[in-house]
Protein backbone atom coordinates (compact mmCIF):
# COMPACT_ATOMS: atom_id res chain seq x y z
CA UNK A 1 0.00 0.00 0.00
CA UNK A 2 1.14 3.68 -0.50
CA UNK A 3 0.28 6.28 1.81
CA UNK A 4 0.90 10.11 0.32
CA UNK A 5 1.36 12.60 3.04
CA UNK A 6 3.98 15.71 2.92
CA UNK A 7 3.17 16.32 6.40
CA UNK A 8 4.04 15.30 9.94
CA UNK A 9 2.35 12.52 11.33
CA UNK A 10 -0.64 13.32 13.64
CA UNK A 11 -2.95 11.07 15.42
CA UNK A 12 -5.06 10.86 12.38
CA UNK A 13 -2.80 10.19 10.01
CA UNK A 14 -1.09 7.21 12.17
CA UNK A 15 -5.06 5.80 12.57
CA UNK A 16 -4.95 5.94 8.57
CA UNK A 17 -1.82 4.36 8.60
CA UNK A 18 -3.20 1.50 10.87
CA UNK A 19 -6.05 1.33 8.89
CA UNK A 20 -4.33 0.28 5.81
CA UNK A 21 -2.18 -1.65 7.38
CA UNK A 22 -5.18 -4.01 7.81
CA UNK A 23 -5.30 -4.34 3.95
CA UNK A 24 -1.92 -4.84 3.10
CA UNK A 25 1.44 -6.20 4.23
CA UNK A 26 3.36 -3.37 3.88
CA UNK A 27 2.94 0.29 3.75
CA UNK A 28 5.26 2.63 1.75
CA UNK A 29 5.17 6.66 3.39
CA UNK A 30 4.96 7.50 -0.23
CA UNK A 31 5.14 11.42 -0.77
CA UNK A 32 5.33 13.01 -4.03
CA UNK A 33 8.41 15.61 -3.90
CA UNK A 34 9.40 18.07 -5.92
CA UNK A 35 9.53 21.50 -5.45
CA UNK A 36 6.94 23.12 -2.71
CA UNK A 37 5.58 25.97 -1.23
CA UNK A 38 6.32 27.80 1.60
CA UNK A 39 5.69 26.53 4.76
CA UNK A 40 6.01 22.61 3.77
CA UNK A 41 8.22 20.16 6.05
CA UNK A 42 11.43 19.28 4.24
CA UNK A 43 11.74 16.23 3.04
CA UNK A 44 14.95 15.10 5.09
CA UNK A 45 12.90 16.04 8.20
CA UNK A 46 10.07 13.86 6.97
CA UNK A 47 12.24 11.46 6.45
CA UNK A 48 13.70 11.39 9.35
CA UNK A 49 10.41 11.73 11.20
CA UNK A 50 9.12 8.66 9.45
CA UNK A 51 12.47 6.31 10.03
CA UNK A 52 12.13 7.05 14.30
CA UNK A 53 8.52 5.91 14.04
CA UNK A 54 9.16 2.99 11.96
CA UNK A 55 11.93 1.61 14.34
CA UNK A 56 9.67 2.29 17.39
CA UNK A 57 6.37 1.71 16.31
CA UNK A 58 6.26 0.40 12.85
CA UNK A 59 8.82 -3.05 13.09
CA UNK A 60 9.42 -3.26 9.44
CA UNK A 61 5.69 -3.14 8.57
CA UNK A 62 6.01 0.05 7.03
CA UNK A 63 8.97 2.11 4.73
CA UNK A 64 9.48 5.55 3.45
CA UNK A 65 10.11 6.22 -0.25
CA UNK A 66 9.73 9.69 -1.77
CA UNK A 67 8.18 9.64 -5.57
CA UNK A 68 9.82 12.98 -7.13
CA UNK A 69 7.47 14.38 -9.04
CA UNK A 70 5.58 17.80 -8.88
CA UNK A 71 3.07 18.70 -5.76
CA UNK A 72 0.52 20.93 -7.82
CA UNK A 73 -2.00 20.89 -4.84
CA UNK A 74 -4.82 20.50 -7.44
CA UNK A 75 -7.22 18.90 -4.87
CA UNK A 76 -9.35 16.26 -6.68
CA UNK A 77 -7.46 16.32 -10.09
CA UNK A 78 -4.12 15.53 -8.40
CA UNK A 79 -6.03 12.66 -6.17
CA UNK A 80 -6.15 11.00 -9.36
CA UNK A 81 -3.21 12.15 -11.08
CA UNK A 82 -1.48 10.56 -7.11
CA UNK A 83 -3.49 6.95 -7.50
CA UNK A 84 -2.70 6.70 -10.85
CA UNK A 85 1.05 7.02 -10.11
CA UNK A 86 0.67 4.43 -7.45
CA UNK A 87 -0.99 2.23 -10.08
CA UNK A 88 1.98 2.72 -12.38
CA UNK A 89 4.32 1.59 -9.80
CA UNK A 90 2.70 -1.38 -8.73
CA UNK A 91 1.25 -0.55 -5.78
CA UNK A 92 -2.12 -2.81 -4.82
CA UNK A 93 -3.39 0.04 -2.57
CA UNK A 94 -3.83 4.15 -1.62
CA UNK A 95 -5.62 6.09 0.57
CA UNK A 96 -7.59 9.03 -0.17
CA UNK A 97 -8.72 11.16 2.28
CA UNK A 98 -10.49 15.16 3.01
CA UNK A 99 -8.56 18.21 1.25
CA UNK A 100 -6.03 15.69 -0.33
CA UNK A 101 -3.13 17.60 -2.33
CA UNK A 102 -4.99 20.75 -0.61
CA UNK A 103 -6.24 23.14 -3.24
CA UNK A 104 -6.10 26.00 -0.74
CA UNK A 105 -10.00 25.54 0.20
CA UNK A 106 -11.14 25.74 -3.17
CA UNK A 107 -12.87 22.65 -2.91
CA UNK A 108 -15.37 20.87 -0.34
CA UNK A 109 -12.98 18.62 1.78
CA UNK A 110 -14.79 15.29 0.85
CA UNK A 111 -14.13 16.36 -3.46
CA UNK A 112 -11.06 13.95 -3.64
CA UNK A 113 -12.47 10.64 -1.96
CA UNK A 114 -15.54 11.09 -3.95
CA UNK A 115 -14.16 11.67 -7.16
CA UNK A 116 -11.20 8.92 -6.81
CA UNK A 117 -14.30 6.36 -5.69
CA UNK A 118 -16.24 7.11 -8.56
CA UNK A 119 -13.12 6.68 -11.07
CA UNK A 120 -12.54 3.47 -8.87
CA UNK A 121 -12.64 0.80 -11.65
CA UNK A 122 -11.43 3.04 -14.40
CA UNK A 123 -8.22 3.87 -11.90
CA UNK A 124 -7.89 0.13 -11.48
CA UNK A 125 -6.27 0.46 -7.92
CA UNK A 126 -8.02 -0.58 -4.44
CA UNK A 127 -8.32 2.87 -2.68
CA UNK A 128 -9.51 3.25 0.71
CA UNK A 129 -11.52 6.87 0.35
CA UNK A 130 -12.44 8.43 3.47
CA UNK A 131 -12.96 11.76 5.24
CA UNK A 132 -10.24 11.79 7.42
CA UNK A 133 -9.61 10.98 11.12
CA UNK A 134 -11.01 12.96 13.87
CA UNK A 135 -11.05 12.83 18.01
CA UNK A 136 -14.57 11.01 19.33
CA UNK A 137 -14.96 12.64 22.38
CA UNK A 138 -18.02 9.90 22.97
CA UNK A 139 -15.76 7.23 21.62
CA UNK A 140 -12.40 8.69 23.60
CA UNK A 141 -10.28 8.10 20.87
CA UNK A 142 -9.25 8.68 17.24
CA UNK A 143 -11.42 7.23 14.52
CA UNK A 144 -11.51 7.39 11.01
CA UNK A 145 -14.76 9.55 10.59
CA UNK A 146 -17.43 7.38 9.70
CA UNK A 147 -16.51 4.30 11.97
CA UNK A 148 -18.37 5.59 14.56
CA UNK A 149 -22.12 6.32 15.23
CA UNK A 150 -21.67 9.76 16.96
CA UNK A 151 -22.37 12.69 15.14
CA UNK A 152 -20.29 14.67 12.74
CA UNK A 153 -20.72 17.55 14.75
CA UNK A 154 -19.24 16.07 18.06
CA UNK A 155 -16.03 14.98 16.16
CA UNK A 156 -12.92 17.33 16.94
CA UNK A 157 -10.99 17.85 13.71
CA UNK A 158 -6.81 17.14 14.19
CA UNK A 159 -5.81 20.03 12.27
CA UNK A 160 -2.53 19.83 10.94
CA UNK A 161 -2.05 23.32 10.58
CA UNK A 162 -2.50 23.60 15.01
CA UNK A 163 0.37 21.13 14.76
CA UNK A 164 2.60 22.45 12.93
CA UNK A 165 2.10 25.82 15.31
CA UNK A 166 2.87 23.75 17.74
CA UNK A 167 6.06 22.54 16.31
CA UNK A 168 7.13 25.83 15.73
CA UNK A 169 6.68 26.83 19.22
CA UNK A 170 8.60 24.07 20.24
CA UNK A 171 4.80 22.93 22.41
CA UNK A 172 3.92 19.57 22.69
CA UNK A 173 0.44 19.01 20.95
CA UNK A 174 -1.81 16.89 22.20
CA UNK A 175 -2.95 14.84 19.46
CA UNK A 176 0.12 13.59 17.71
CA UNK A 177 3.09 10.95 19.00
CA UNK A 178 4.68 12.19 22.20
CA UNK A 179 7.86 10.56 21.95
CA UNK A 180 7.86 11.48 18.14
CA UNK A 181 7.64 15.24 19.33
CA UNK A 182 10.23 14.58 21.70
CA UNK A 183 12.64 13.62 19.32
CA UNK A 184 11.89 16.45 17.09
CA UNK A 185 12.17 18.69 19.61
CA UNK A 186 15.58 17.05 21.32
CA UNK A 187 17.24 16.84 18.02
CA UNK A 188 16.09 20.67 17.00
CA UNK A 189 15.49 19.71 13.24
CA UNK A 190 14.60 22.38 11.12
CA UNK A 191 11.52 21.45 9.90
CA UNK A 192 9.96 23.59 7.54
CA UNK A 193 10.70 25.10 3.88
Amino acid sequence: GAFQTRNIPHSGHEKIIQRMLLDCDHLVINPVIGPKKIGDVNIDSLRMIYDFLIKYKYQKRVSFQPIFANMFYAGPREAVHHALLRKRLGFDLFSVGRDHAGAEGAYPPEAAPNLVTDLKDTIGLDVISHRGAALCPSCNKVIIIGDCQHESETLQDIAGTSFRKCLRENKVFELADKKMQEYIFDIKMELFE
